[in-house]
């Protein structure tokens, strides 16, 4: 009788294990692009950021969401992660873009963040990065390897 108690239970780790396998594969295989890029994400530097235009403001009728337009002129895309706005008060606010906010090389693209009343920012910062191969001190364009 005990030999029969054990056998389900044999059972429900043997398929765990294949699951787990599974699962494994799973997360190393991609359907888009199998090979791995040189690309890494790295943040903006001074002289990159010469190369980008940002303007805030609040559109008409709407004084609780703050606006940023993003104007790149990068040799490759860029993305921003989120701000950081230091209101008048002196305190400071992070909120993160959820998506990402994406910028190919020679466009501009807007987003928006939520909470942040019209007269209350005294500054902010945009995080932002792009993407460049170790070797090199240029953003690129992982797509174009």
């Amino acid at each position: 009788m005990r030999a029969a108690k054990q056998a389900p239970h044999r059972r429900l780790a043997a398929l765990a294990v294949a699951l787990t396998g599974l699962h494994a594969l799973a997360w190393s295989w991609s359907p888009f692009g199998g090979s791995k890029t040189e690309f890494e994400e790295v943040p903006l530097l001074a002289t990159e950021w010469s190369q980008v235009q940002v303007k805030a403001g609040w559109a008409t009728g709407y004084p609780d969401d703050l606006l940023f337009e993003v104007a790149s002129q990068l040799p490759g895309p860029m993305a921003c992660h989120g701000v950081t706005i230091q209101l008048t008060s002196g305190k400071k606010i992070d909120k993160g873009f959820n998506p990402r906010l994406y910028v190919p090389s020679g466009n501009t693209k807007q987003v928006g963040v939520h909470g942040i009343t019209k007269g209350q920012m005294k500054d902010f910062t945009l995080a932002c990065g792009c993407w460049k191969k170790p070797t090199d001190t240029r953003c690129g364009n992982p797509a174009r390897p």
